[in-house]
């Protein structure tokens, strides 16, 4: 079974994994589910994973990964990652840690270009969590609630599962503040 990946990020955000949507370059935030629905099913946290991630490499294993009857999430700081195709937005001179791939490719064969497809990383396969063991797929889609808005992405392969949660969507610095 297939599930729903939820993403909490700092300030709070939060993302689902909803696995036949695809993701889409339109930034206007989704109506439904709202915000206060999507965070409701973080209130508890049923923990999958075998152990913690970092959000940052300064602090300490404060994340678990959650299942959340049909979600699976985890609270996170809000990292940008530009990776992918070169672009004048996304490149080595805007994000020091810019890669010219991404783990999953476009239906072309190509990397993503961060700047037209919302993407969330997600952990590496590891001894803490396989995301591939809770039904999660690359590629699926990922409801990202953050400042009380939700915005859909793809979900990605993450690098150093070791030393923190990778970064996050691209795109979440066009949600308004609130």
């Amino acid at each position: 079974m297939r599930k729903l990946l939820l993403l909490a990020a700092t300030p709070p955000a939060t993302g689902f994994l909803v696995p036949t949507a695809t993701a889409s370059a339109d930034l206007t935030p989704m109506a439904e589910p709202s915000a206060n629905q999507l965070l409701a099913k973080t209130q508890s946290c049923k923990q999958i994973s075998n152990g913690k991630y970092k959000t940052d490499s300064e602090l300490g294993r404060t994340a678990p990964v959650c299942d959340a009857n049909g979600a699976v999430w985890w609270r996170a700081d809000m990292d940008i990652d530009c990776d992918g195709r070169h672009t004048a937005r996304c490149n080595e001179q805007t994000d020091p840690w810019f890669q010219p791939d991404t783990a999953f490719p476009r239906s072309d064969g190509k990397p993503l270009i961060a700047d037209q497809t919302h993407y969330v990383v997600v952990p590496s396969p590891s001894n803490t969590w396989r995301y591939t063991s809770s039904g999660i797929a690359g590629a699926s889609a990922c409801a990202v609630v953050y400042n009380n808005q939700v915005l859909y992405a793809s979900e990605q392969l993450g690098g150093n599962h070791h030393r923190r949660i990778p970064r996050h969507p691209v795109h979440l610095h066009h949600l308004k503040s609130s």
